[in-house]
This record gives C-alpha cells, structure tokens and sequence, in this order.
C-alpha cells in the first residue's frame, strides 16, 4: 500500500476465483471434459501468471487475492493430466502454424494468424520450460514476494445453503483446508463460499477452522440486522469474529453487464467465431479433440455489434481499448471511494470478485485490463489503493457485528440458479446420500482396512455429487447430459459402495478401479462425517465431556530457563479455558511433590529420584527425573480409565519417561520438538550433542505426531530424522502486553534471551559499536543469561561500549515488560532461531523489531511490513535498520503498529490451542478411543 500525501482515498480488494469442476481420465486420449481445463490454462491461468511475473520484474507493487479451488488444484498437480496439457498444446500449435500457411497471402487474416501462432508458442514455452509443468510454483512464488494471498473454497465447490447436515459443511471446509495446507504450508486466511452461498451457521465451521473472513453477495450485507450504514465498504464481523466482506455492485456492473460491461465492446474479439465452426472439417479434423467440431481459441473476428456481419479482429486497437477501459475503471473507482471515504471512519474498501476464467477465455482482453488496472494503481495518477482482503483486515478490523440471513450471487440472489424445476430432483438423492455417510461414519467404530478403503471412497463420490457445477449446468442447458451423467455415476457409486460395505460383499478389484478414476484428497477421512456427540469434532463446543492431556516437560513457571516453560504455560492453561483437562508433569522448584491448579490447569511438580546434593553428570540427572515422571504418570493413567488419553512430549528431556508411558499404557504420543541439538549447535561436535541427537531421533520416531513452531523447523525435523509420523506446524503465542509507551524516549536497544552463541548478540555488539560516532547515547540492554554471558561482557569491553552496555540477568515477566516500555527497537540477531516468541513479545508490546533472516523468525516478521529484516551474522545490515529505526520515527510506529494487529491475529493461544486440540482429535479419531 502506497504512503505518498493524501493517498489512498480507499482500497480496491481484486478477487479472482479459479475453479473447474474434476476431471480425471484413465484413457491415453485428451477427454472433451479435459479440453475445459486445457482452455483455461491456455487462454487465462497461463497469461495471468506470465502478467503477474510480469509486474513483479518490473516493481510494480500490485495486490490482489486468487482463490483456488481444490479440485482444479489437484488437477493442478496430476502428472497425467499435465502430460495431455502437453499434448494439447503441440496440437495446438501445429495447428496455429497450419493457419500461418494458409493465410499468408492475406492482409487482413495472416498478421492475426502470426499472432495466434507467436501466442501459442510463448504458452507453450512458458508451460514447457519456464514453469516445468507446474503452475503452482509461480504462484507460491508471488505470494511469498507478497504481491498475491492465495485463499480456497470448499473440497468440490459443494454449494453449502442446500446441503442437509452440518457434517457435509464442515467435511467440505475441512477437506479443502487440509490440501491447501499441504501444498502451500499454511493455512488460508479466507475462504471464498460457493457462489457466494451463505446460510446462517456457517460462520460457526469457518471460526472453528480458523479462517478469519469470507464474502457475500452485496444484498447479503445491505440486509443484515441491524442494518450497515456502511454498506459494503468496510467488512463486518459475525458472533464469534469471523469478518464479512460484501461484493461490490458498481465493479461487477462495470464488467460482468452484457449490455453495459466492458467486455461487450465491438472492439473486442467475438468469442462465438471460432475457425473450430468456421473451416472445413477435413481441413481442421486432425487438431480436433474428440474429432468433434469445437473451439480452437484461434478467432479471427471481432464483436463488431448485434450483428451477424462480423468485422475482423485487430488485436492492437482491441489491446488500446482495454488500457482506456481500464483508466475508466480507475477513474470511477476514485469517484466511489471518495464519495465513501467521507462517510466511513477507516478507508473504504471496493472488493471486486470475478471469475478467473473469464479474463483471457470468455474476455480475450481480459489479462491486458487487469495487467493496466495493477501497473497504473500502484502508480502515482489514482487515489485508489490496491490491497488483499487479509491486509485490509489487519489494518481496519470490523468494527460492528450483525446477523446475516440467506444469500448468493446469481439471478435472483437466494438459491434460485441452485434450485430450481430443472435440478430440483437431484436434492432428495444428496440429501439421502449425506444421511447414509453421517450414519454410516457414527456406526463404524473398527473398520477392516478394506472397509476403510472403502467408506473413503465413499466420502469422495458424495463430495463429487456435491458440486455446484451440476445444478448449475443443469440450469444454464449447456451440457445437461454430461451434468446428469455424472451426478448419476457418483451417486450410482456412493450407494454401491454402502450396499456392498452394509451386506459384507466389497470387492477390492472394483474399489481399486473407483480409488484410481476418482482419487483426489488422499488423505481424506471418512470419520469426518461423524456426528456432533458421536466423534471428536473440531467443532465441539467447550465444556463437551473431551480427552485428558498429559503434558510432560522439564520446566514450567517459576522454574524456567527459556520460553519453553511459557510456552507450556500457556497453552495449557488456553486448552483449559476450551474444556480440555490438562495435566502438566514438570519438575518441583525445590525438593517437596506438590499438585496445585491454575487457570484451570493441573499441575504436577515432581522431584527427581536422585538428591541434588549428590553430584551426577548432566544426562544421569536427565534420566532420574524422566523415572519419577514415568512412575508418577502410570499412577495417574491407572485413575483416569475409560477416558480419551493423549501424551504431549515437550523436547527431549522427557522422551524416556513419554517412551515409557506409550509402551505401558498404549496411549497415543504427541511430541513437539522446539529446536533440535544439531540445530542449536550448527552440528555435532562431542559424545553428549551426539547422545541428546539420538534421543531426540527416538522421540520423533516413537511420536504419533510431531509439533514444530515454523516451516523451517518443520524442514529441520524432516532431514534430521525422516520422522514416519506427520509434522505440523502450528506458531507459538503470546499473551497480550500492555506497557505504557512514554518512556519510550532516546535510543534504547532491547535483546531478550538466553545468552548463547547462536542468539547472535556478538553481531548487535558489534553493530552498536559501529554506530557509536552516530549515536553516542545509543545503550543496549542485553536481558537474558547463559553460558555466553562472559564472552559477551569481553567483546563488549573489546570494542569499547561496555559503558553502552546494560547486561540485566535474567529477568521475571514484569521487568520484561517494563524493559519493553522503554525500548526504541526490540534486536533478535539469532544465527539459528526455531522461532523467536521474544520477537512476538515485543511485537504484541507495541515495539517495533529487527530480526535475523532466519528460521522461524522469518516467517514471523515480515520485512518492511511487521518489521525489518537483516541477513544474519551482517553486521552491516543491521546497523542499516537500526538507523532506518532511528531516522524514521512514522515508520517505526508504523511498523509496530502492523505488528501488533499481526500478532492479535494469527500469535494468540487460543488460536494455537484450536490447532492443537484439531490434532489432538484427529489422532485420537484414529485410534479409536473417541466417546461414542
């Protein structure tokens, strides 16, 4: 977002939804059905991206948000379909260079034919070469540089208002957010509904699943109770805190009206000419899909008018028009935000959502607009901004909550596309196959490995059958056939399998043959249907009768070394206030067994077996304490029978007493692994760093699920030990911090940490006494201890700023915070650093930070927006954003002002208690010791 005087009057929130409905064809031949994804990538995905990398290149700072849906993202990274894209492609472009032959002697068609042909081949080389068949890597790319968020829909665009049970919502949110999290390693921030249908109760799904926004046609939000005075120019928020955006009319107007709409400009190229019509067969047959007449993408004329005597296409006037149109757009777009920027408290926002497709395929023109309407935004001749919907959330959170009722874009607004005499029949056949899959998932508490096999499959052809596609093509009379056959073929599938499954009879040739045809969302779980009350849900609310946690972990306040102990704290005393009963076993701060609750949390502090008095070496003392909490924990199982029971390991000073624990009492084991011995240590260097290596190899081993607190982490985890269970990443929190900030005066530069060499406090020494001519009143204050502590207070010395220089010991949480109310600017110089929770403690303080690019601080910061970046162990970098800290005091504000919305949104510990108690759920699911 631009900063220059006066600008922005408001926001423009572009939205593109790509979404096809899954294809998947055994044979070696491209498949009519298959030719709609190969149009599209060709005609739109394809030019987009080119457009998009484009821009990135040249600077431009453009925004936008691109829904995907998971069925066209698992088409998306299936090598057999991509090798017929391949295919489809060399088609044709044999064909475009045909027409090169054939119309070279004429003036008007041969310079649009040389036009196509230059077009194909730059498609193709980009597909071919550029990319290497995957379309997904750019677009990763572009949301890291942070010009894209990427967001998904439901698992097969289930239309939601009309299905009959909430598992079938939660199945299709859940679904989706899994694949997307496995290809892109995040969670989305917002979910785009299909066809913008929304029902009441809906809201409850996304908030549990942790997606912070969603979007409804514009009469949805004008007709909330109580009524938005602010119509659809600033989000609202549902109970719970889910935010709303409303679709903006005067954008779809401009561009979706047939009559008035840009696209319907004579100028522009017709899309119902296609030399797939206008040829002779014979000529055009060999590059026929199907060896059916069609559309080639190869159109020579233009709209011209509501004529039938259709002028040739000239792509250059047609490529000027867009650019007016798209100054138009601009124009009218500083025209409305004005208007509502004198009327709203925080700056509006236009969110305009369109179909991807319909940019290069249905509008040929269509990438050249939105390529202007992102190079001339981020320009300096509009007062209209660019944002994406997650960006403009952080900024302006929704100030006022309502109710919504019923919604949807298409004709008529309430479901009428959807339900309707033409598809009103296939309903009684979902609604009947939802029913059986919820029954069906309640009553099968042991399933063979076949019958598993089998009830997943089961919940991909109900999944399929949920598509909107059908009912819409149902509707629109394209191709009604297709459509029919195959709601027909999965719901013919769905009950087959349930008949065979409920009469013993499934045969695992045929399942084969099915699990091959329709074999998208591996991982999906057929006991996600299960009842509300009949399962572990995600979604059950607090206070449901739910598993019992043992937490095992070395230190726990007061007795804590670094952030592991508060990290224990607070997760545990948040997964308590959502109903969970947690035990921590940790060792007592003196010599006396002591069990105490706080905050709901019961916490068990154990001494070890051996005396402190008797000296033993550091690994002995390691395994006396991991017997007393095994024996200790075996007692504690043995009085909790008949309840779900989970084992939570917190790194390696306890995976003798979880190993234990596990073979004894056949409980499930949770480890999370917040740094690795390697890790810390930047390899292994004697027998001890050796011997801690390998118990934490049998940890992750042993583990039933491993926790890490990054994706770098997560990488770290993976090359060390090949772990055999799955990793997920789920971010550290932290509690809210209030300080008072008028002490915030001079240069005062804050570290905060244990004192070891891989903190990097060497650097910052060195870059204070780098700017000691420049700020002589700099002091820094080093509040941590370790063993690294006498060599840093050496350097010190060496460099001449000891007297710069405040080392403080450790220091309690109340000292913290007054240490971070002082404070200009909070460094965290890490070498090797899993994740970084002081950076998100002086982020959630209001200071603004500097961090090492690395690890997990990387992730938590990003450059420029929540922070500044330096590149680690760059004495010279750093001392260059200490100084833009310093120079730029509205920056900094700014800075930390983004990184504390930031940290409010996505660094609490009840958002990281829901994903915790999700993982909880979903192992316990599969060993089988929910409540039924």
């Amino acid at each position: 977002m631009a900063t220059r005087e006066g600008y922005p009057a408001g926001y423009l929130a572009l939205l593109l939804h790509a979404h096809l409905p899954y294809v998947n064809n055994l044979e070696a031949y491209i498949s009519l059905e298959e030719k709609w994804l190969c149009e599209a990538m060709t005609e739109s995905y394809l030019p987009l991206i080119l457009s998009w990398e484009r821009l990135a290149r040249e600077g431009i700072n453009f925004k936008l948000t691109l829904s995907l849906s998971p069925t066209l993202i698992s088409m998306l990274i299936d090598p057999r379909l991509l090798e017929r894209y391949g295919r489809y492609l060399d088609n044709l472009k044999r064909l475009a260079a045909r027409e090169v032959e054939r119309t070279k002697y004429d003036p008007v068609f041969s310079p649009l034919a040389n036009f196509y042909y230059e077009r194909v081949s730059a498609i193709d080389r980009a597909f071919k070469e550029t990319y290497q068949g995957n379309l997904l890597a750019p677009l990763k790319r572009l949301q890291e540089q942070g010009y894209l968020e990427i967001i998904t829909t439901c698992a097969t665009h289930g239309y939601l208002p009309l299905m009959l049970t909430r598992e079938s919502w939660r199945v299709q949110v859940r679904v989706a957010l899994d694949l997307f999290t496995d290809i892109f390693g995040r969670r989305p921030a917002g979910m785009w509904l299909p066809e913008c249908g929304y029902t009441p109760g809906l809201e409850n799904i996304l908030q549990a699943e942790g997606i912070k926004y969603f979007i409804v046609a514009g009469h949805g939000l004008l007709n909330a109770v109580p009524g938005v005075a602010t119509a659809v120019y600033v989000p609202v928020k549902l109970t719970g805190g889910v935010a709303v955006f409303g679709r903006d009319w005067e954008t779809s107007h401009q561009v979706w009206s047939r009559t008035e709409g840009y696209p319907g400009d004579p100028l522009y190229r017709e899309f119902y000419r296609d030399i797939g019509y206008d040829l002779d067969f014979s000529y055009l047959e060999p590059y026929l899909i199907g060896g059916i007449r069609g559309d080639t993408g190869l159109k020579y004329y233009r709209i011209t008018g509501k004529t039938e005597c259709k002028e040739p296409y000239d792509f250059q006037a047609a490529r000027e028009r867009a650019r007016e149109h798209a100054r138009d757009f601009l124009a009218n777009r500083d025209r409305q935000l004005a208007y509502w920027a004198g009327i709203i408290p925080d700056k509006p926002v236009v969110v305009a959502p369109y179909d991807a497709e319909l940019f290069g395929h249905w509008w040929f023109e269509g990438p050249v607009w939105l390529e202007e309407i992102l190079r001339l935004a981020a320009g300096p001749d509009y007062q209209t901004g660019l944002t994406t919907l997650a960006a403009y959330l952080e900024q302006y959170p929704p100030r006022q909550e309502v109710a919504l009722g019923l919604s949807s874009w298409g004709e008529g607004g309430y479901n009428r596309v959807w339900l309707n005499p033409a598809n009103d029949w296939l309903y009684s056949h979902l609604h009947r196959a939802e029913k059986t899959m919820v029954n069906l998932a309640a009553t099968c508490a042991q399933p063979t490995p076949l019958q598993e096999r089998a009830l997943n499959q089961a919940a991909r052809e109900l999944l399929l059958a949920q598509s909107s596609d059908w009912p819409f093509i149902l509707t629109s009379q394209t191709t009604a056939a297709y459509a029919r056959r195959r709601l027909e073929e999965h719901l013919g599938n769905f009950f087959k399998i349930c008949r065979d499954y409920q009469d013993n009879k499934l045969e695992e040739g045929s399942l084969r043959r099915l699990e091959d045809k329709d074999n998208l969302f591996p991982r999906l779980d057929f006991r996600l249907y299960r009842p509300e009350g009949r399962g572990l849900s995600v979604n059950d609310p607090p206070g449901r009768e739910g598993p019992v946690i043992l937490m095992l972990s070395w230190e726990f306040p007061p007795h804590h070394v670094g952030g592991l102990g508060i990290h224990v704290r607070d997760l545990a005393g948040a997964l308590a206030q959502m109903g969970v009963k947690v035990h921590v076993l940790t060792r007592v701060p003196g010599r006396e067994a002591l069990t105490t609750v706080q905050e709901g949390v019961y916490i068990h502090y154990l001494p070890t077996y051996q005396q402190p008095e008797v000296e033993i070496d550091f690994l002995s003392w390691v395994l006396q304490f991991n017997l007393a909490l095994a024996d200790y924990g075996r007692d504690l199982i043995v009085s909790l029978p008949g309840t779900p029971l989970l084992l939570h390991a917190h790194d390696w000073l306890v995976a003798w007493a979880a190993r234990e624990l596990q073979e004894a009492c056949g409980v499930p084991l949770v480890a999370t692994i917040h740094a690795t011995e390697y890790g810390r240590n930047r390899g292994l260097h004697n027998r001890i760093q050796r011997t801690i290596h390998q118990i934490e190899a049998g940890l992750v081993a042993r583990a039933d699920r491993v926790i890490c607190c990054s994706r770098y982490m997560e990488e770290e985890i993976r090359e060390l030990f090949r772990p055999r269970a799955r990793v997920m990443v789920i971010p550290n929190g932290v509690r809210p911090i209030e300080v008072v900030a008028n002490a915030r005066q001079g240069h005062n530069i804050l570290f905060i940490g244990r004192l070891v060499i891989e903190k990097g406090v060497q650097v910052l020494l060195e870059a204070l006494a780098g700017l000691r001519g420049h700020y002589p009143q700099a002091r820094l204050i080093i509040a941590g201890a370790g063993p690294y502590a006498g060599e840093l207070k050496a350097l010190a010395a060496r460099l001449g700023v000891a007297g710069q220089v405040d080392f403080t010991g450790f220091v309690s949480e109340a000292i913290r915070n007054q240490l971070l109310a002082q404070a200009r600017v909070a460094v965290f110089p890490s070498l090797y650093e899993p994740f970084g929770i002081v950076a998100l403690e002086a982020m959630a303080a209001g200071v603004p930070v500097i961090v090492s690019r690395t690890g997990g601080l990387a992730e938590v910061v990003e450059d420029g927006v929540t922070g500044l970046c330096f590149n680690p162990g760059d004495v010279e970098d750093l001392q260059r954003s200490l100084v833009t800290i310093f120079q730029d005091p509205e920056r900094a504000r700014e800075l930390s002002r983004q990184a504390r919305v930031r940290v409010e949104r996505d660094y609490t510990w009840s958002a990281v208690a829901r994903q915790t108690l999700s993982l909880y759920r979903e192992l316990l699911r599969e060993r089988s010791l929910d409540a039924s």
